[in-house]
């Protein structure tokens, strides 16, 4: 049950009753499953300062964030649009050599909506791993179980590798606002708007073609047939692809090596979860890193949920 909407901006809703109930008894469930599998329970802030919030990745954060000045200080203040990137400012702060594990749940709030909730808010339970060089395999096991135990059936999770991405476009001389341009015409697969893109642009012919296999490049493992020969970096990406799903005890596997979740932040494996007739991701993750205090790079890997998407879809299969 949710409130009438008319004292409330679009996109926000009031949960109430049952709802809220089984929300929280979800959010619960959830926490005390990474609790017992030894992940911290951290509650970051919901606002910082715009100028910081996102770290490395601000840019990236602040355009989908809601700001506002402070009156208190000449300050502006953002509200999260993400939590992946607090738990990584938390981590820097202790600044710990050791593999440090968190659990988190909380509210994000983005200018666009991009959930099943249709919602510009969401409600968001998550985990990271920092420090560890081997944790693909745990993290993906996690998600799966935590899906189980949300109770959906018939999910279907993907599974891609930014590398080959990556290595095409670092060939080629692109400013950061031209590149980010790029990446969102690849992640949406429209091979016409690359073309013309690619025209206006200069990107090279090699890079233009590698591109449009690699928009082409998803479905069952077959397809990453197409671009293991692109260098031995792709290969080796296919290769760590093909590694990690013989090891998952899950049957609906598909791969993308174009469909990047989030903010365009992660490096590395990227995978989402999504269920038939719905057309948003309900849960995306992949691996990151941050630059520590030092200069040196620490890894990291997680996952977020969206729960309120999580309770609609239940609703619609009752």
């Amino acid at each position: 049950m949710t409130s009438g909407s008319f004292n409330l901006p679009g996109g926000v809703e009031d949960i109430l009753s049952e709802r809220a109930l089984e929300l929280e008894n979800l959010r619960r469930s959830l926490i005390d499953f990474y609790s017992q599998k030894g992940f911290c329970l951290v509650y970051p802030s919901i606002i910082e300062f715009a100028d910081a919030i996102g770290g490395e990745v601000n840019s990236e954060l602040k355009k989908r964030a809601y700001t506002f000045s402070d009156d208190s200080s000449s300050n502006e203040i953002a509200i999260r649009p993400d939590i992946s990137q607090q738990i990584a400012r938390i981590d820097q702060t202790n600044n710990s050599e050791k593999v440090k594990k968190y659990c988190y749940s909380g509210e994000v709030i983005k200018k666009r909506k991009d959930s099943f909730a249709k919602s510009i808010l969401a409600i968001k339970s998550g985990i990271e791993i920092f420090g560890s060089e081997n944790s693909e395999q745990e993290v993906i096991d996690l998600l799966i179980e935590s899906l189980k135990i949300s109770g959906l059936t018939n999910v279907c999770l993907s599974m891609g590798r930014t590398e080959i991405l990556d290595e095409i476009i670092s060939n080629e001389t692109l400013s950061n606002s031209k590149e980010r341009e790029l990446r969102e015409i690849t992640s949406n697969k429209s091979e016409s708007n690359l073309i013309a893109w690619s025209k206006e642009n200069k990107l090279s012919k090699n890079a233009t073609e590698k591109i449009i296999i690699l928009m082409q490049c998803y479905g069952d493992s077959q397809c990453l047939d197409e671009v293991i020969n692109f260098s031995k970096l792709a290969k080796d990406s296919v290769d760590s692809l093909k590694k990690i799903t013989e090891n998952i005890a899950f049957e609906n596997i598909h791969f993308d090596m174009t469909d990047f979740p989030g903010f365009n932040y992660h490096k590395g494996l990227v995978f989402s979860a999504h269920v038939k007739n719905f057309g948003f991701a309900i849960a995306n993750g992949g691996q990151y890193s941050y630059q520590k205090i030092e200069g040196e790079k620490r890894l990291a890997i997680g996952f977020d949920i969206d729960l309120i998407s999580l309770l609609n879809i239940q609703e619609n299969f009752k």
